[in-house]
């Protein structure tokens, strides 16, 4: 939870085109009936003042929007804009957490907080346990600071999160595979309503 001391911005990413799902995944209901943005946007409520949408244009929702530049490029686009509107509003860091997560929880969140409460000059990012993958760059807290960094690589045309956060100081938080699955497909889909 923000505090006094500890002023987080929410962002749920959405800016991408949604094309393996073949439609917008914010607008994919979870299995008690809320959208995937509502609900993306309720589990960040818990830890922070204000809660806004990073995306490439304009959505049918009460929360702030950040909207990604014209030549965005991927989430590293979204990411540097929420930064700078931080930066500009006086917070000290984005908590970032995918549209397209929905087995993700407010307490999977608080977990990353508690990790940047104790290393406010890192990156905190989550990382699935027992997954190849690094890190999941987009579950994660970065500092207002990492702003120039991340805009120094999208100027020199270097638009990889995981290649950027090999070169910058990150912590890692384990989560289960099961909170970091992103539903990417009509199948996914298919296997979320299964899990019910």
């Amino acid at each position: 939870m923000s505090t006094p001391d500890l002023r987080l911005l929410g962002v749920v990413l959405c800016g991408g085109a949604s094309s393996r799902m073949g439609r917008d995944k914010a607008d994919l209901t979870t299995l008690d009936g809320r959208s995937f943005l509502d609900h993306a946007c309720e589990r960040l409520k818990f830890h922070c003042p204000v809660v806004c949408v990073s995306s490439g244009g304009n959505r049918a929702t009460n929360h702030k929007q950040i909207a990604d530049p014209p030549d965005a490029h991927g989430p590293i686009s979204g990411i540097h804009a929420s930064l700078r509107f931080a930066r500009q509003e006086n917070f000290d860091a984005c908590l970032f957490n995918p549209v397209d997560t929905p087995f993700l929880t407010s307490n999977d969140l608080e977990r990353l907080v508690q990790m940047f409460r104790h290393n406010r000059d890192k990156i905190v990012c989550a990382v699935a346990a027992g997954s190849t993958r690094s890190v999941e760059p987009l579950i994660a807290i970065y500092p207002i600071e990492f702003e120039t960094a991340i805009g120094q690589s999208i100027a020199l045309g270097q638009y990889s999160l995981w290649r950027l956060l090999d070169t910058l100081p990150i912590v890692h938080v384990a989560l289960t595979p099961h909170a970091c699955q992103n539903i990417n497909t009509p199948s996914d889909l298919k296997e979320l309503s299964k899990d019910s």
